[in-house]
């Protein structure tokens, strides 16, 4: 799969995950670049071909010099750590993207009736903070405040 298409439906299976259950899936920071929104830590790893220390996608998303990515699932990947909710939501979200071109999922991208939580960065990147993505969701300032606290404290498990 093209780099581009794969981190545009990461981040389309991150944003419906957070509007309907106001949790995230893989918990990744979300910048608007010019190509429009990222799962930023994957995007570096693929992109970069970085590998920072104990990040469980940086096993398994390889990409060759021409941005194509390939998933290593011939190891345990940890898919029994998914919910069968979230098995769903990916399945959804990758049927109703897999037939755009990566082209297709940029211009949706910048559209701000479709995301509207894109700014345009210029050559650089903005950090695109849970809070105000879940404010554009339509969460009441109860369940942001449920999310940020619910963060808080899996971070402190970390």
């Amino acid at each position: 799969m093209d780099l581009l298409k794969l981190i545009k439906i990461m981040y389309a299976i991150e944003k419906e995950s957070l509007k309907r259950w106001g949790r995230l899936v893989t918990y990744d920071r979300l910048y608007s670049l010019r190509h429009g929104q990222v799962v930023s830590q994957t995007y570096n790893m693929a992109e970069y071909r970085e590998r920072p220390a104990k990040t469980t996608w940086g096993d398994y998303i390889n990409t060759t010099k021409e941005d194509i990515v390939h998933l290593n699932l011939n190891q345990e990947c940890g898919i029994s750590q998914l919910s069968r909710a979230e098995i769903e939501l990916i399945k959804e979200v990758y049927a109703s993207n897999k037939d755009k071109t990566p082209g297709q999922l940029m211009d949706e991208h910048h559209n701000q009736d479709i995301t509207p939580e894109w700014t345009d960065p210029g050559t650089s990147r903005i950090e695109t903070k849970y809070s105000d993505l879940l404010r554009i969701l339509g969460k009441t300032n109860e369940q942001i405040t449920e999310f940020e606290n619910e963060l808080k404290c899996l971070k402190s498990l970390r």
